[in-house]
């Protein structure tokens, strides 16, 4: 960690901030990225649906990096080279927490932790059928190239996604699935590809389910719904540091659309739509077998 640390602060003497890293974005519009969590050489954004994190085959969505340039006026922010302070991706079409390094210490300190598991990062997902609580790992290599759907092959990396199985549900004739997951690795698109792989894609994923199956959940929710609620890393004192961010307002309506199968699964989904259901994803008790049977 040492080397790391000092390659970063040798940067940071080549190329030194201009002005105080402190950050606000109170009173931002709807849809509009905002911060979370603010800290002397690090912080955490929440990204809306529609915002693509710019560091690799760019589209043509909004640019989180053109935000950043706002709002943090430092030479990281403009580094393409070092992904622009950015430790991770979010697919454009979901939402959720970024994790964001100030100074080019903490962008390698952050990177450190990431490539040795120490930073976690959980998610809110529906999926399509009813999932069997009895799945709690998918472990698949997922290989990704070009702007081309991922799939699971062997010539993929090692992925795995950890799953717990909150509720079920179901909208008219379809039966849904809500599912908090953690990944311990971040491959693109990788819950959206393990998800499908198992036969529960995601809701609302015009990449990995049939177009039919696509426009249908469209009439009932928006976007898919998959949601980055909680992150937890090291600041730079060593220190455990949490940001967790609330389902949006449009997951939250299509979540409140569906009907839980059981009390079980009314008990999940009510924590979700009042706002208190994101926790450390360790908390989250999976529903019991006799669901399945329910």
């Amino acid at each position: 960690r040492d080397v790391v640390v000092a390659a970063g602060q040798d940067l940071d003497r080549r190329y030194p901030p201009s002005s105080s890293g402190a950050l606000s974005t109170a009173g931002a519009a709807h849809g509009v990225p905002h911060i979370v969590l603010d800290l002397a050489d690090r912080f955490v954004l929440e990204k809306p649906p529609g915002w693509e994190v710019d560091t690799a085959d760019v589209g043509g969505a909004r640019h989180l990096s053109r935000f950043l340039e706002q709002v943090l006026d430092w030479p990281l922010a403009r580094d393409l080279s070092h992904a622009y302070g950015f430790l991770h991706r979010l697919d454009t079409p979901s939402s959720g927490l970024i994790l964001t390094a100030k100074t080019y210490e903490a962008y390698f300190d952050l990177k450190l932790q990431l490539s040795v598991g120490d930073l976690v990062r959980d998610y809110v997902v529906l999926c399509h059928g009813l999932m069997c609580p009895r799945m709690v790992e998918i472990n698949q290599r997922v290989f990704h190239e070009g702007n081309r759907p991922s799939q699971v092959c062997r010539q993929g990396k090692p992925s795995q996604t950890r799953l717990k199985v909150l509720a079920h549900c179901r909208h008219e004739d379809d039966d849904i699935s809500l599912v908090a997951i953690r990944i311990s690795t971040g491959r693109r698109h990788q819950i959206r590809t393990h998800t499908a792989f198992v036969g529960h894609p995601t809701v609302c994923d015009g990449k990995y389910t049939a177009a039919q199956t696509f426009l249908k959940d469209r009439s009932w929710c928006e976007r898919n719904f998959l949601h980055r609620y909680r992150l937890a890393f090291a600041d730079q004192a060593g220190e455990q540091q949490e940001a967790m961010e609330d389902l949006p307002g449009d997951l939250k309506e299509a979540l409140g659309r569906l009907t839980p199968l059981t009390e079980e699964s009314g008990r999940a989904v009510k924590l979700w739509l009042a706002g208190i259901g994101p926790r450390d994803w360790k908390e989250w008790v999976p529903l019991s077998d006799d669901e399945m049977s329910a």
